[in-house]
């Protein structure tokens, strides 16, 4: 028990770590909760979903809960630009799983879901607008976007490709929207 909570404490620490070195590409001080991830995971109808990605996976803690939805043929791409938290995620071993360490705006393909807590407002413009335009091509015509924030002023962004309901989570620090978007036209 005493080692489970040492292990925790420093799963945190590193994280607040990541998140001193470059709060840009972090967007949070501190790992989304549980409360957070299963909002975003009951987002989603598990039996269709066998091409799935993951954007701004950080230290894995929705990437765990998203493997223990998969089918055992499913496949999970988990894109993370920090070498050391694309290094955890790596340890967690799982053969359905590809780590790219590349920024999102590269994510290409035909997913039935893509999960994001990107910090979306916290990016530049453009590359906001290139993740999202991304996100949009490499959307299945019945798949669904997932993604997670802190602040509603990423809507007019999120209106241009994607028709969308929210929900609030405020058991999370800080409490979040989560946001379960599908392609409605052409931008």
């Amino acid at each position: 028990m005493l080692a489970s909570a040492f292990t925790q404490m420093r799963a945190k620490a590193n994280f607040v770590h990541q998140f001193i070195r470059n709060p840009r590409k972090m967007g949070s001080i501190t790992p989304s909760s549980e409360a957070l991830c299963r909002t975003m995971i009951t987002s989603v109808k598990w039996p269709e979903a066998s091409r799935i990605a993951e954007l701004g996976a950080g230290d894995g803690v929705l990437t765990r809960q998203i493997l223990a939805q998969m089918s055992p043929d499913a496949t999970l791409d988990a894109f993370e630009i920090s070498t050391t938290l694309a290094d955890k995620l790596t340890a967690l071993e799982d053969p359905r799983m590809t780590v790219r360490t590349c920024s999102a705006e590269y994510l290409n393909g035909n997913y039935d879901v893509i999960f994001s807590g990107l910090p979306l407002l916290s990016l530049p413009p453009e590359l906001r607008e290139a993740i999202l335009r991304a996100v949009y091509n490499a959307l299945g015509p019945d798949g669904v976007f997932v993604q997670f924030q802190y602040t509603s002023l990423t809507q007019p962004d999120l209106s241009r490709y994607f028709t969308w309901e929210r929900q609030r989570v405020l058991k999370n620090v800080p409490p979040a929207w989560v946001y379960r978007c599908t392609r409605h036209y052409a931008p």
